[in-house]
């Protein structure tokens, strides 16, 4: 099961960052669906990276127990 931090940082930085690429797109003139398709994979390839990077930094000691993605090490079985 993914913590609720987690998903919660995922889903604010993913929107953060398309968000922010549509608005630019918008106010380059590009009204097409492919800004919509742009921001959204920057959405996605910016976003969970950057969250899974921040739920490091917020909970360090859990993130050394179980490891970036939440699994854990066989070593710590």
């Amino acid at each position: 099961m993914v913590p609720h931090l987690r998903l919660w940082l995922i889903a604010l930085w993913a929107s953060s960052v398309a968000g922010a690429v549509v608005i630019a797109g918008l106010v380059l003139g590009h009204y097409e669906w492919a800004t919509f398709l742009w921001a959204a994979v920057f959405g996605l390839l910016i976003g969970v990276p950057a969250a899974l990077l921040n739920w490091v930094r917020l909970r360090p000691n859990r993130a050394r127990q179980v490891g970036v993605l939440g699994q854990v090490p066989p070593d710590r079985t």
